[in-house]
């Protein structure tokens, strides 16, 4: 396959021909104008578009692998099924933009603006995108394992299915996000705020959630096995059937949510407060760092096994 050069590619665009299967790789269309293109298919290996327009552009099945894409404005693109492992990303445009079945292991999306893009069942392991915005942004079934989302934003996102191990998301808003059977164990969320999230069924075994706001979050029978959520904030949630075994809920803030049917068995609760809460079914065996007066108020309103 002929390797093109730059003003053919732009020629080819200007005149509306199709870049589909063509060999980009290693060419410099840093600051060009490809709005519209149609790059489905093509071999972009170690291309450079910096700060590229790129509104629109057909990068489906294409083959970005290494690129240099940082500042790259990708508005309302296709990037479906795309290769970008290792890609450069950062500060880059994705606004509405497709980009399902997505290969982005090891991509730089610092400071990405991702907001209403489609990231469904996309692998995103190991990204590096610190203080990026996937506000409304759709990621069901994606993978993003090991992935660091510090200081980002997931307000109002699609999450459901998705999974994040041991990914570093602190200070990261959830906040009216749909996390239904999401799997994050052993994830950093400290800070994380998930106010009025829909985390049903969400398992976040040993996560620490040291600091996290959850307020009016749904979080039936969500497992969460060891979790650290020291000084949490938990007014309002629903945490009906949870499990809450070994986890450290000291100064932990279960004011007014409701707490039924779930497994607090060995959990520390060393200042934690339960005031007006519900947690008729509620198991306390072997649970430590309870006041007197806190074991007496717990039997009287149906909690189980208070020692």
């Amino acid at each position: 396959m002929a390797q093109l050069t730059v003003s053919h590619v732009l020629a080819s665009l200007q005149s509306g021909e199709s870049l589909s299967q063509a060999e980009l790789s290693h060419l410099d269309l840093s600051q060009s104008c490809l709005d519209g293109g149609d790059f489905s298919g093509a071999y972009l290996r170690r291309a450079k578009l910096q700060g590229a327009s790129c509104r629109a552009v057909d990068f489906s099945q294409a083959t970005l692998v290494l690129a240099d894409l940082a500042g790259i404005i990708l508005t309302s693109a296709q990037l479906s099924e795309a290769i970008l492992t290792q890609a450069k990303l950062q500060q880059g445009q994705l606004e509405r933009a497709s980009a399902r079945s997505a290969q982005l292991f090891g991509a730089d999306l610092e400071q990405v603006n991702a907001r209403g893009a489609c990231f469904d069942k996309a692998d995103l392991r190991s990204v590096h995108a610190p203080q990026s915005r996937f506000e409304g942004a759709s990621l069901v079934a994606a993978n993003l394992d090991d992935a660091n989302f510090s200081q980002s934003s997931f307000a109002a996102a699609h999450l459901r299915n998705s999974t994040w191990r041991q990914a570093t998301l602190v200070g990261v808003s959830f906040a009216g996000a749909e996390l239904t059977q999401a799997q994050l164990p052993n994830a950093l969320l400290i800070g994380a705020n998930f106010s009025e999230a829909d985390l049903l069924s969400c398992e976040l075994p040993e996560a620490d959630l040291t600091g996290a706001v959850l307020q009016a979050a749904q979080m039936d029978w969500a497992d969460l096995w060891n979790v650290v959520l020291v000084g949490a904030d938990l007014r309002q949630a629903s945490l009906y059937g949870a499990t809450l075994e070994y986890a450290n809920l000291s100064r932990a803030n279960f004011t007014g949510a409701d707490l039924r049917e779930a497994n607090l068995e060995k959990a520390q609760l060393i200042g934690t407060r339960f005031d007006q809460a519900m947690v008729r079914g509620a198991l306390f065996t072997d649970a430590s760092g309870l006041t007197d007066e806190q074991k007496q108020w717990l039997r009287r309103h149906g909690a189980l096994n208070v020692g």
